[in-house]
């Protein structure tokens, strides 16, 4: 059994790639007392890997007591002794919101001796509107290995689930 924590903040579109990749129909909301859950689902194409959904938040340092039970959720599930892959979800329009919390769980990550990797959602928003994101400078940059995708197109889906 292999585990995957995705992590991310609120509105990174976390939740919407968990359901692509589970087939489920988890469903979010960003108002207090509904985004503390984890929700949990088997991989679709491979039943042996668990996805766990973590609450989206903004940082490791917590400003309301939903960020304290999600962040100590978070923080357990990565110092426990079974092996698991951390996955930060990243908003590829708008990276400046979490790569300050990406740095934070990639270095707590790595204390606590789990693999991480960035999942760059949205990435249909910057084809559409003819940007273009340095995907390879970026993950040089964060020294980590780098998924484009779109959890509503479901492109680089497939890349995804192989990694994962």
């Amino acid at each position: 059994m292999i585990n995957v924590l995705l992590v991310g903040a609120p509105n990174s579109g976390k939740s919407a790639l968990f359901n692509r990749l589970t087939g489920l129909k988890h469903k979010v909301a960003n108002y207090p007392g509904i985004t503390i859950d984890v929700g949990s689902g088997s991989l679709t194409s491979n039943p042996q890997v668990t996805l766990w959904d973590f609450p989206g938040t903004y940082s490791l340092s917590p400003v309301s007591g939903e960020e304290r039970i999600a962040i100590a959720g978070l923080r357990s599930a990565l110092h426990d002794s079974q092996d698991a892959l951390v996955a930060m979800v990243l908003d590829a329009t708008r990276l400046e919101k979490g790569l300050t919390y990406c740095l934070q769980v990639a270095r707590e990550a790595a204390q606590a001796g789990k693999s991480f990797v960035v999942l760059l959602n949205m990435m249909d928003l910057i084809e559409s509107d003819s940007l273009e994101l340095d995907v390879s400078g970026l993950g040089t940059a964060l020294g980590v290995s780098i998924y484009p995708v779109s959890a509503r197109t479901a492109k680089g889906i497939a890349a995804v689930e192989q990694a994962l």
